[in-house]
């Protein structure tokens, strides 16, 4: 029985293990098995079914995704240079292990060609043109060439530049043109120095990294960034580019170029470099939304608006400052009060109506969504006409203003089209410490002309951007410029409160005082499912096993109770002892001298 017994045990052991094994190991093929080499040989047992994996093409090396960390559109051409070079400055949003460069001749009729370009590190904010020694880098076109010639009223892409740059860093863009052509500018702004330049004729000083050759006056240092028109830079951890698509307010007028889009770039600078966008600044000054003036007859200019100032129509303009943005994710559209004025000024009807601006944004909402990019709306700024000694003069009328309120209240109604709506009318409206004029810019925010918001203003309008709105955590708030206070009981102050809330960073709520703060998530094993039914006959054999050797076992403890009720029985009759050491478990000794073979219970000697 004993060998039986050790039987019954080990066919229970090899029960449960085949049928553990077919629960937890997956067969041949399935999504857990051992890995097929690229020959087809399976490992593992030879039983197996051999499954043939065919070997993997070649791989490819993954081209980099490019985001845009700078761009300024080109507005209108301003004079001709001849062999001369120009080195633009312009400061990267976020970081990145190369660069490319977009050199735009948009606002030319004739081709350009520049012979040389280099791209270096500005040496210091104050030291103009220099570039910090050792820093520049020779930019190519085209597949290696040094030199590029860009036809007519378009723009180029330079090769890739193996560069790295810093979030918030200088960079120096130096090109030589040969010969002569019209200057594409971007127009903007005063109390800040955008571009510099050598007198004609001085020929290629682009790998110079002096200040020498490039007076630091004026026309030769100037608001006017030329032909550079963008800087992409790959291997950056940024999550892609918001474009800002304005007029003036955004592009920073009369505030040196510091348009709402700066200070909103601080404050998403201040996150992590994998939580950060960069924000583009494709503001035109004069811009507007729709159709071009026939001429700005209020600043008593006889030629076409668009080559004084203005640019091209936000509709016009859209597929080059916007849609062929590389990395561009959002967009953050703010154009139309300048429609309403030059619409009101040169009395065009349609234009500058409410319908024909609406009707306007609901074409780029299309235009936007169909790139497969977010677009978010902004409420146009309240205005009034000029103060006295505000040049030039202008005159903003109560059907301007109707006009505008019903532009804000489409932009404001759900279900427009836009992704969401940033309210920058509401919150630098004169709606605080007890004034309550929504038509107006509070007195701190107005930079003087009753129209573009200063500093304080701009900051303000940066603060009420849900970053959110960008896929990315709300940015910490910029201090506060002014002290203020809603105005109890004033509409205006409300909706300025509302739009101030949607960009605040949430308070994190306590926890539950009913759920223990270190309570630890139950992690419940995954089951793994076999994938084919090849080796299932392992769990039925592996049971029936299982229970043949229960059912030895069971049978053996129940003789083994036998033998102790027996023994039992015979400690109560006289003469009967304990079995010695070693017997036979079916033999015993008694007393008066029998030998073994006398079972107990078995008929005694005839007396």
């Amino acid at each position: 029985m004993r060998a039986a017994y050790r039987a019954a045990v080990a066919l229970a052991v090899v029960g449960l293990l085949a049928t553990f094994g077919a629960l937890v190991v997956p067969p041949a093929g399935s999504p857990g098995a051992a890995a097929t080499p690229a020959s087809g040989r399976t490992t593992g047992s030879t039983s197996a079914p051999s499954t043939t994996v065919p070997a993997s093409p070649p791989t490819t090396a993954t081209p980099p995704t490019w985001l845009t960390a700078w761009a300024t559109p080109m507005d209108f051409n301003y004079g001709v240079a001849v062999n001369a070079t120009v080195r633009d400055v312009a400061e990267v949003a976020v970081s990145g292990t190369s660069i490319r460069l977009r050199i735009s001749n948009s606002w030319s009729g004739v081709p350009i060609t520049f012979g040389a370009v280099t791209v270096g590190v500005q040496q210091s904010p104050t030291a103009g043109a220099a570039v910090l020694p050792g820093t520049l880098v020779p930019v190519t076109f085209g597949g290696g060439s040094p030199a590029v010639t860009i036809p007519a009223r378009q723009d180029v892409t330079s090769d890739p530049v193996a560069m790295a740059v810093h979030a918030g860093e200088t960079l120096s863009v130096s090109l030589w043109l040969e010969g002569s052509a019209p200057v594409s500018v971007h127009f903007c702004c005063q109390g800040r120095i955008d571009s510099y330049g050598t007198y004609d004729d001085a020929g290629n000083r682009t790998e110079d990294p002096t200040a020498a050759s490039f007076p630091a006056v004026a026309p030769y240092a100037s608001t006017n960034m030329r032909w550079l028109s963008g800087i992409q830079v790959a291997g950056s951890p940024a999550q892609g580019t918001v474009v800002a698509f304005g007029d003036s307010i955004t592009d920073g007028f009369r505030v040196a170029g510091d348009g709402w889009p700066t200070p909103l770039q601080q404050r998403i600078s201040m996150m992590a470099p994998q939580d950060q966008m960069a924000v583009v600044n494709q503001g035109v000054t004069g811009n507007t939304l729709t159709v071009f003036p026939p001429g700005n007859n209020a600043l008593g200019d006889p030629d076409s608006y668009a080559l004084v100032s203005g640019g091209l129509p936000g509709l016009t303009r859209l597929g080059s400052d916007v849609l062929s943005i590389p990395g561009a994710k959002d967009v953050v559209l703010f154009l139309g009060t300048n429609d309403i004025w030059f619409g009101g000024e040169d009395a065009i009807p349609p234009y500058g109506s409410a319908a024909t601006i609406i009707a306007g944004m609901q074409s780029v909402i299309a235009q936007v969504h169909a790139a497969g990019m977010r677009i978010f709306g902004v409420t146009l700024l309240p205005r009034a006409s000029s103060p006295p000694g505000i040049k030039p003069v202008e005159v903003w009328t109560a059907a301007d203003q109707a006009t505008l309120d019903q532009v804000n209240a489409w932009i404001r109604t759900p279900g427009n089209g836009f992704d969401g709506v940033i309210d920058m009318g509401a919150v630098v409206a004169d709606v605080y410490n007890g004034q309550c004029n929504p038509d107006l810019l509070f007195g701190p925010y107005n930079s003087g002309d009753n129209l573009h918001p200063s500093v304080a203003g701009q900051t303000v309008m940066a603060n009420a951007v849900p970053t959110t709105f960008f896929q990315i955590p709300e940015a910490p708030q910029l201090p506060a410029p002014v002290a203020v206070t809603p105005t109890p009981g004033c509409p205006g102050a409300v909706l300025a409160e509302q739009a101030m809330a949607l960009a605040q960073v949430p308070t994190p709520s306590p926890p539950p005082t009913t759920v223990p703060p270190t309570t630890v998530p139950v992690r419940h094993p995954t089951i793994r499912r076999p994938a084919t039914t090849g080796s299932l006959w392992w769990v039925p054999a592996g049971v029936a096993v299982a229970v043949v050797a229960a059912g030895l076992v069971l049978l053996r403890r129940r003789a083994v109770l036998r033998r102790r009720r027996r023994r039992a029985v015979l400690g109560q009759r006289p003469g009967v002892r304990e079995r010695a050491p070693g017997s036979g478990p079916d033999s015993v000794t008694t007393s008066d001298g029998q030998g073994p073979g006398v079972r107990p219970g078995a008929p005694g000697p005839a007396p």
